[in-house]
């Protein structure tokens, strides 16, 4: 994208306004420092107000009229949205849900991304528009749709289930493996011919778990065809143009990784403090980590919270961000890997559903607190973001985030005390809260790089995952499992041979025994550390090869095998039979960092504050965030006497040991050299 290596923006809708208006505005973002803008991603009916009817040139002033104050535009095709002439004139293009009720067009995303007269249509429009701006220096990419999806009802209308039949097909062959893979011979559902299937429909635990599976599947895959048919387009006649789609962290709905293979990068939209006043920064960085790891190293956050938020779903709007937040987030991004930061919106709509979705602007369009902030982190960009997006970050910790894992604890609802994105991030908390760099992967990702591997409720497993696991493991890797793990085949089938499925000679154990237990009803596990807490599930373990590291302190399971390792090959697994607390991933975390298998960027000492590590060439930068709304003093030993510069503050100091203050919501980035 140009030669421009950090993108700072803001979504702009010229739309909303007065012609009039648009001088003041490009004044303002070009004043607050931004250098790009996300612009008509909700504009069909603007765009084409009849089929085959085009109209760029209101789209082509507002492009103009930025680039003479050098902001670029990348442009959202505007599919999330199909404007009404297209539902009269195509009905069939609404999504139906499972009871048989159409979609009514009164919001947005009220399209099928299976329909051939949407694709049709959705086709003509974006190939107008890469056309229209293919030679256009001042587009500089694409973003497509708009945070895709259709939500938990999705679409069973009858091309989604012509589709999701002759997918079933082609995947298995014929009827009889489809059954036998089902396992239909339970409530007499054996198949005899394709169109007697039917998708499954909510509560999905109450239908043949396979049959759910692969519909969570299908319907993922749906929306990844209706992006890729949009990217080729795009590609076939603008190449040197880039294109992503704005993700909504790791979202259930679709598979994040496989969706992002198509892209130039991912981007995703973050809203820190949507419906509440209090968050887990820790959260955010691990979506940050896991859509880096998507696009393989590059993202942009394409909506940035820029106020309090609209009360969507029942929900309150949304508290103000306090000073210094919408700094602290973009910063954090940055640290995380992300070379664009777009905040939502420019300024507050005054009609619509998001009347109360604050931009950085409020509704009067006047300078306000929050201007003054962005234009603040516009200056310090200035100066400091050639350094910053010249980095990379690097990790040696992996942490498996399995989307087929995700949807089988999802099919099975309330099954289970602690869901599985709590647990992903209880495990990635451990090591955050170090400074420890982690990279968040799916399954099939090459794990060779990591010295340790994280594998918290890895439900389901593949022959070739655990191959590779054992593989792993047996050339020199720690792998460290929870409990319920490979309890399910690929299929959504519970292993026959015991549990954890085939890695019970890996973890050199069987799963014999096990419990749920309440949240509310605490209990511990010794180890040779200490005793440290257990909830949500216990499980008896009976050891054949592995160590025993941890008992349990649970009635009926007192003195049983808890926490256990196993020497293989090379390497180490290390099985917790239980779900992880923090405070038993802290420990694990702990332990590992004594062992010098891993180790923090630097020795810390004083109060938490988020630490991130990043390497340029030649040079290494540490981003210290502080997000606490009170003031805090940390103090850093680097084990050596260093020249260290603050990049933020301007300050430069020398020593093995560095005392640093940070404000409430503060960022500060030293850089330095070995």
């Amino acid at each position: 994208m140009n030669n421009v290596k950090l993108w700072f923006g803001v979504d702009y809708y010229p739309e909303h306004w007065p012609v009039e208006r648009r001088g003041l505005d490009v004044e303002l973002i070009s004043g607050a420092g931004f250098n790009v803008v996300r612009l008509a991603e909700f504009a069909w009916c603007r765009l084409e107000s009849s089929p085959g009817k085009f109209n760029f040139q209101w789209l082509d002033e507002v492009i103009d009229l930025l680039s003479v104050k050098g902001v670029k535009a990348v442009l959202g095709t505007p599919t999330a949205a199909p404007p009404p002439w297209l539902v009269k004139a195509h009905p069939d293009i609404l999504p139906v849900s499972f009871q048989g009720h159409k979609m009514p067009p009164v919001a947005r995303r009220h399209y099928c991304p299976n329909n051939p007269n949407y694709i049709k249509a959705s086709e003509r429009i974006v190939e107008a528009m890469a056309r229209h701006y293919k030679d256009n220096p001042n587009v500089i990419g694409y973003q497509i749709d708009n945070e895709l999806s259709l939500g938990d009802e999705y679409c069973y209308c009858e091309h989604c289930v012509t589709l999701f039949r002759n997918w079933l097909k082609n995947k298995y062959g014929s009827i009889d493996e489809l059954n036998k893979a089902y396992g239909t011979i339970f409530w007499s559902h054996e198949y005899r011919d394709w169109d007697e299937i039917h998708p499954p429909t909510p509560p999905f635990d109450e239908c043949n778990r396979g049959l759910s599976l692969d519909w969570f599947r299908f319907r993922s895959e749906s929306f990844v065809n209706f992006l890729k048919l949009q990217v080729r387009i795009l590609k076939s006649i603008s190449p040197d143009k880039e294109v992503t789609t704005n993700l909504m962290g790791l979202f259930p709905g679709i598979d994040y990784y496989d969706l992002s293979r198509s892209l130039d990068f991912p981007s995703w939209d973050c809203y820190p403090k949507f419906a509440k006043a209090y968050y887990d920064p820790a959260w955010i960085s691990m979506l940050h980590d896991a859509t880096r790891c998507m696009g393989s190293g590059r993202f942009w956050i394409m909506e940035l919270q820029a106020g309090p938020t609209d009360g969507y779903a029942g929900n309150p709007i949304g508290v103000t961000p306090d000073p210094g937040e919408l700094r602290k987030w973009l910063y954090q991004a940055i640290a995380h890997g992300a070379e664009g930061g777009v905040y939502f919106r420019y300024r507050t709509v005054c009609f619509g559903k998001e009347q109360y979705w604050h931009g950085i602007l409020n509704h009067d369009g006047e300078v306000n607190r929050r201007y003054l902030e962005v234009k603040k982190i516009g200056e310090e960009l200035k100066k400091v973001g050639e350094i910053l997006v010249d980095t990379q970050y690097k990790s040696s910790v992996g942490l498996i985030f399995s989307y087929d894992s995700l949807w089988a604890t999802l099919i099975e609802n309330k099954y289970y005390a602690k869901g599985y994105h709590e647990q992903v991030l209880t495990a990635y908390k451990g090591f955050w809260s170090l400074g420890i760099n982690v990279d968040v992967i799916p399954p099939d990702r090459d794990f060779s790089n990591y010295r340790v591997l994280l594998t918290p409720f890895l439900y389901l497993t593949n022959r070739s995952l655990i191959e590779r696991l054992k593989s792993y493991v047996e050339s020199g890797g720690l792998l460290i499992a929870t409990a319920r793990a490979s309890v399910k085949d690929e299929y959504n089938r519970v292993y026959s041979s015991g549990l954890p499925g085939g890695l019970k000679e890996l973890f050199g154990l069987r799963v014999t025994d096990y419990t749920s237990i309440l949240l509310e009803r605490e209990t511990r596990i010794s180890t040779q550390y200490g005793s440290v807490l257990a909830s949500g599930w216990l499980e008896g373990l009976t050891v054949t090869s592995a160590q025993v590291l941890g008992v349990h302190e649970y009635e009926w399971l007192k003195g049983k095998p808890a926490i256990t390792v196993n020497r293989y090959g090379k390497g180490y697994a290390v099985y917790v039979g239980s779900f992880l607390t923090q405070e038993m991933a802290k420990l694990i975390a702990d332990k590992i960092v004594e062992r010098d298998l891993v180790k923090p960027p630097v020795e810390f000492r004083g109060e938490p504050v988020e630490l991130v590590f990043k390497e340029g060439r030649g040079y290494k930068l540490l981003f210290l965030i502080n997000h606490d709304v009170k003031s805090k003093t940390v103090e850093l030993n680097f084990g050596k006497t260093l020249e260290v510069k603050s990049l933020l503050k301007g300050l430069n100091i020398e020593g093995e040991t560095v005392k640093i203050a940070l404000n409430p919501h503060d960022v500060e980035i030293l850089y330095f050299k070995d």
